[in-house]
């Protein structure tokens, strides 16, 4: 009697669902623990330079590298999980069991492509200088790992404010017009940012020593 064929195991596929579920699960720890923020971080980077590999046309931004493109991603990544103040918009119908995370970075991505859109305009260079020798490949790697660092640094010691230095934080930004993010380099307008709060100048300052040495102690320890 011919033995009957037999019918192979079934391999448990991953569905969309079940990634879903465990990148809402690992958002979720990410957003209470640093050490998971930087794990979740890394999962993303990597699960974009695969992207990158697989479908360069679509996962690039004209005149930037793979490297800048996937630093950008993973920064907003992570201020989308850890600002209290940025909440992701809700996911249409068809988007419900897409990931969370891979939601964020496709909406960035789509915003870094329509800001950085290039405009071609035709022009005779046979007369240009030279340039001058631009950084190597290794010193703009360096670059942009020492700035995620001070991204990610900023980012953690901002979490760690109390209120009243939180709104010295804005008062000092607001008053020295530094833009979205706090550099302890700056020279900051210590006598507005008091008016604004209603304080005297000494007090700003003080303020300000405080959150400088904060920020500084959060780069030194992911330094």
């Amino acid at each position: 009697m011919p033995r009957r064929a037999q019918t192979p195991s079934a391999v448990p596929v991953r569905t969309t669902a079940d990634a879903a579920a465990a990148d809402e699960r690992e958002r979720q720890e990410a957003a209470r623990d640093d050490a998971a923020l930087i794990r979740y971080q890394s999962k993303w980077e990597r699960r974009i330079s695969r992207l990158q590999r697989a479908h360069p046309a679509r996962w690039c931004v004209p005149g930037w590298s793979d490297e800048e493109v996937r630093d950008a991603l993973t920064l907003r990544l992570i201020e989308a999980l850890r600002a209290p103040d940025t909440k992701p918009s809700p996911a249409a119908p068809s988007a419900a069991a897409k990931e969370w995370g891979l939601r964020v970075i496709e909406r960035q991505l789509a915003l870094l492509r329509r800001t950085f859109r290039l405009r071609a305009r035709t022009a005779d260079l046979r007369d240009a200088p030279l340039p001058a020798r631009g950084p190597t490949v290794e010193e703009r790697w360096l670059e942009r790992e020492a700035e995620a660092a001070r991204a990610l640094a900023g980012h953690l010691a901002e979490l760690g404010l109390n209120s009243p230095q939180r709104r010295w934080l804005a008062a000092l930004r607001e008053g020295a017009r530094a833009g979205a993010s706090f550099r302890a380099s700056d020279a900051p307008n210590l006598s507005a940012a008091s008016r604004l709060l209603g304080k005297n100048r000494s007090s700003a300052q003080r303020a300000f020593r405080e959150l400088r040495a904060r920020f500084d102690r959060e780069r030194r320890r992911l330094g």
